[in-house]
């Protein structure tokens, strides 16, 4: 799926959303991928911020609308309506 624009206040916004095929973490990766023009080998495991089994749990829980992280100068939200935005922190 391609990385677009975001949708909010932040110019330098991506997202993209998680296609029904893929992970929440290769949806996380493969953003970021895109927003860098990188190859995977050239990122840090996303393992190193967060643990990719409880994002899953948690993603696919109705009971929360987002989750937040930090990973390699980015906030990474993943939204309850399978999105991933990514904004350079500051």
């Amino acid at each position: 799926m391609p990385v677009e624009p975001a949708n909010t206040q932040s110019p330098d916004s991506y997202e993209r959303g998680i296609g029904s095929d893929e992970s929440v973490c290769e949806a996380v990766v493969s953003a970021v991928m895109a927003a860098e023009n990188a190859d995977v080998d050239d990122l840090d495991p996303l393992y190193f911020v967060v643990d990719g089994d409880a994002l899953e749990r948690i993603t696919s829980s109705d009971a929360v609308s987002s989750v937040a992280f930090a990973y390699l100068g980015y906030r990474v939200e993943v939204t309850g309506d399978s999105r991933v935005v990514l904004t350079p922190e500051t």
